[in-house]
């Protein structure tokens, strides 16, 4: 006699943390056995994947303009701090 399982149903949310690595040992295995079978939970696992890869690419600098707005800040409450003392 076979017992099958019901498998869970796995989100994009169950996607990242597998991506992230931030699943247990036994989900691990889970998600692993299902985007084997699973032809739609592999496209979403793929996308994200791919998400990431393009995301972890970007070289993130701030603007020119807001480094300015930043140290023209910071200059004027320098100022305004030397000013009371």
């Amino acid at each position: 006699m076979k017992i099958l399982l019901m498998a869970k149903n796995y989100t994009e949310n169950d996607l990242v943390r597998y991506l992230y690595q931030d699943v247990s040992e036994k989900e691990k295995h889970e998600i692993a056995a299902q985007l084997l079978i699973n032809p739609r939970l592999n496209k979403c696992y793929l996308q994200l994947k791919n998400g990431m890869a393009n995301i972890e690419s970007l070289a993130l600098e701030p603007a020119q303009t807001s480094i300015d707005i930043i140290l023209a800040y910071s200059q004027e409450t320098s100022s305004k701090n030397l000013e009371v003392v």
